[in-house]
């Protein structure tokens, strides 16, 4: 990376130095010119990106597209990130799980690596039960080692029993026997240890399981090199065994997925959006200088757009980079005006004067666009915030080359007819009041919206933001089956001042989920040790009974050598410990408060359960809350539409009347209905991002109303330069809707219909003034 961006550096160093010395042989005489500046600021931005983007994350990961919730936002996230790097495989046949457990052992990018334990792992976890007995019995053991005289005829009845009845041995270094009491409290788990292995049966078919963690899931190329390699030991392990089938289910399995997809969507729709609109200025201007001067305006608007971000957003989310591809067609509009505008003038004219004719026009659109693109920037999506920051930058950029650079690359541009021309004078001549054209096309519009919103539905279902390719799906569906868990990330989050109130909170959790046949699975994520006040109360009831237990055992000729001594054990020792490894990653302690969560799935835990407890504990329904979050915001933001929608019609009918006024409303509102009503043709939902389009419909929108109410003011030919551009934005926007996000397909097509309807009806302000549409 280093290497690339001193690369990057030392060949633009020869144009900065120039460019420097320039300056420093005015002497103060000369003012610098605007197109000096403007070189000295577009150089600057470039190698400032060459640093800066190398450096900067590209997020894959669909958590990150989403809302932040407020509580414990930073514990959530920070427990999430932990789960979120976890890998689960479910393997069938015993030569497989082993082939493929060696694999794993020597992978250098995994960690945590929990697979078939061997003899030194299991004798590890026995010593650790055998060692601290006191910190992992039940309730109702304590209560029982309290009575003596019951608890020893429980040892009594134990050694006269026909299964594991306990030795001499065992009843020399423990004669409470409380060992096999603390591994008998244990929670009773559908995962069991069968042969060193974690084992799940399902009848006579025998899962092993295995669980490990990616140390670096952030990094993109890490990532694809990490889980390539653990496709071939997949592959390996399989082809070691007739019949072998393995199951990977796993968050970065989702990241990469939806990573790869974001990268394609990039290439693919950044490459038929260059193609379409080289196929457009080609045709439109049968010249190629248009066709660099175009990709000159959108490099720039790339470089600014880019360096933007990467200044001001902490990451570059995939999806960003993919709905960006939209820049090129707006970035083109600016190019499309100007040519258009040089190839119709005078030949005395040069092109200065083009462009101080133009300069309102184009500083106008530049000012609708970045202010309905602001917007975006009070959306709680961190995506569409980085899609504000790049299309205000980038447009901005394209614009002021277009001012500052096109005068002197536009001078030689001669006049020619293009053969587009005529069709656009034909188009606006529809909309003569005697013309019946312009009636139809209206009433076509209106039946599709009609149809389109009849089919339409509102949901705010975060699954529909994004679709997992099926292989994944069909995994995790097995994996959920064979460990009967919902992996949804819905939790209980415990917040406490101290590690033994935590420890109370999650004993007297523990006890009341066990309450419930429903929740009792939840349980089994609760650490089944005592705090340690109850781990001091089974330490004096034991050496309480030891005396008693002794007598009862010395009445049958059973001597004991000593007194054990039983000690507690803490919960950082507990969590180190090979029985906290399963644990681990559900604590945190942080800023001086211990958290705890407790995957519940899809579980519903009633909120009695959660009372009167000694810590503070939250229910963590992420996408209940995201969704509530999402279509309070959709609400919200539906007002805000109507209030600029006013504000639009109100500054109208100020400056041109109220027929204006109403025509141009007419045509707005009918423009958002069809980017409403093209998601009920396509089957996709109305949410959040589809009101969000909206917003840049009416944006858009309202240019070409105002350039039809000030048609009489302008050029014959700024017509043709309109269509130029607004087709350019159309195909843009419209590339967007073959995205394979749902998200961005969702806010391509809204775009792209609603744009298309509001520049097809846009000349129905012409009705005001006949004179207009006889002139073109």
């Amino acid at each position: 990376m280093i290497t690339l961006n001193l690369l990057n550096v030392i060949l633009i160093a020869p144009t900065s130095i120039s460019l420097i010395f320039q300056l420093i042989s005015m002497e103060g005489r000369t003012p610098l010119s605007p197109n000096l500046l403007w070189t000295i600021l577009v150089i600057a931005a470039v190698i400032l990106l060459c640093f800066l983007l190398p450096e900067k994350p590209v997020s894959s990961d669909v958590m990150d597209m989403l809302p932040n919730i407020e509580s414990n936002q930073a514990v959530s996230k920070e427990l999430s990130k932990r789960l979120d790097s976890q890998l689960i495989f479910a393997v069938k046949g015993d030569k497989a799980a082993e082939t493929l457990n060696v694999s794993l052992r020597h992978a250098p990018f995994l960690t945590n690596l929990r697979g078939k334990s061997n003899e030194e792992e299991l004798l590890t976890f026995v010593k650790t039960v055998s060692d601290h007995p006191i910190a992992f019995l039940s309730i109702k053991d304590i209560k029982l080692l309290e009575t003596p005289q019951n608890y020893s005829r429980r040892i009594l009845s134990a050694l006269y029993s026909p299964f594991g009845a306990p030795s001499e041995g065992e009843l020399d270094r423990d004669p409470l026997l409380l060992t096999r009491a603390a591994l008998l409290s244990f929670p009773k788990q559908k995962i069991s240890m069968a042969d060193g292995w974690l084992t799940v049966k399902e009848g006579a078919v025998k899962w092993r399981l295995l669980f490990a963690s990616l140390k670096d899931k952030d990094d993109f190329e890490e990532l694809k090199h990490s889980l390539a390699t653990i496709s071939k030991m997949v592959s390996k392990a399989k082809a070691s065994e007739v019949g072998a089938e393995i199951y990977v289910q796993g968050a970065p399995l989702y990241s990469f997925a939806a990573g790869s997809q974001a990268r394609q969507d990039l290439s693919k729709l950044g490459m038929l959006s260059l193609i379409a609109l080289t196929l457009l200025l080609l045709v439109a201007y049968r010249s190629i200088r248009p066709l660099f001067l175009c990709l000159l305006s959108i490099s720039v608007g790339l470089v600014f757009g880019l360096t933007a971000v990467t200044l001001f957003c902490g990451h570059l989310h995939a999806m960003t980079l993919v709905m960006c591809v939209s820049i090129i067609g707006l970035c083109t509009d600016y190019t499309a005006y100007f040519i258009a505008s040089r190839m119709a003038a005078p030949k005395e004219e040069n092109s200065q004067k083009t462009l101080d004719l133009l300069r309102p026009t184009l500083l106008h659109a530049l000012l609708t666009t970045v202010l309905t693109y602001s917007m975006l920037l009070f959306s709680p999506f961190p995506s569409l915030k980085e899609l504000a920051i790049f299309t205000i930058f980038g447009l901005a950029g394209a614009c002021l080359t277009v001012l500052f650079w096109f005068p002197q690359l536009t001078n030689h541009i001669k006049y020619h007819c293009s053969p587009l021309a005529p069709l656009t004078n034909k188009y606006i001549r529809f909309w003569h009041p005697n013309s019946p054209v312009g009636k139809i096309i209206l009433c076509s519009i209106l039946v599709l919206c009609a149809v389109g919103l009849s089919r339409l539905q509102v949901s705010d279902d975060l699954r529909q933001l994004y679709q997992a390719p099926k292989v994944l799906v069909e995994n995790e569906a097995q994996i959920q089956k064979i460990l009967d868990r919902d992996f949804s990330q819905d939790s209980i989050l415990l917040e406490s001042d101290s590690e033994e109130k935590l420890l109370e909170g999650l004993a007297l959790l523990r006890s009341r989920l066990a309450q419930d046949s429903n929740l009792k699975t939840i349980g089994t994520f609760i650490p089944p040790l005592l705090p340690e006040k109850l781990q001091n109360q089974a330490a004096n009831a034991a050496r309480n009974a030891i005396p008693t237990v002794k007598e009862a055992l010395e009445n049958l000729n059973i001597r004991l050598n000593e007194h054990p001594r039983y000690s507690g054990l803490s919960f950082k020792d507990f969590l180190n410990s090979p029985i906290g490894e399963n644990y681990r990653s559900l604590f945190l302690e942080k800023d001086g408060k211990y958290y705890y969560s407790i995957p519940i799935g899809s579980s519903v835990v009633p909120k009695s359960i959660l009372q009167n407890l000694p810590v503070k504990a939250t229910l963590e329904n992420k996408r209940s809350q995201i969704q509530t979050m999402m279509a309070q915001y959709r609400v919200q933001i539906g007002w805000l539409l109507v209030f600029a929608f006013a504000v639009i019609v109100v500054s109208i009918k100020w400056e041109f009347g109220t027929r204006a006024a109403v025509l141009s409303a007419f045509s707005l509102l009918l423009s958002s209905i069809a980017g409403a009503a093209a998601l009920g043709f396509f089957g996709m939902p109305f949410n959040v991002f589809s009101v969000f389009a909206l917003i840049l419909i009416l944006g858009i929108g309202i240019d070409y109303q105002i350039f039809f109410l000030r048609l009489s003011e302008t050029r014959k030919n700024s017509l043709f330069a309109l269509f130029v551009a607004a087709a350019s934005t159309i195909l843009s926007l419209g590339i967007l809707g073959l995205s394979e996000t749902a998200a961005v397909r969702n806010f391509g097509i809204t775009l792209t219909f609603g744009v298309l309807t509001a520049f097809l009806t846009s000349p129905i302000s012409l009705l005001l003034n006949h004179e207009k549409i006889r002139r073109l």
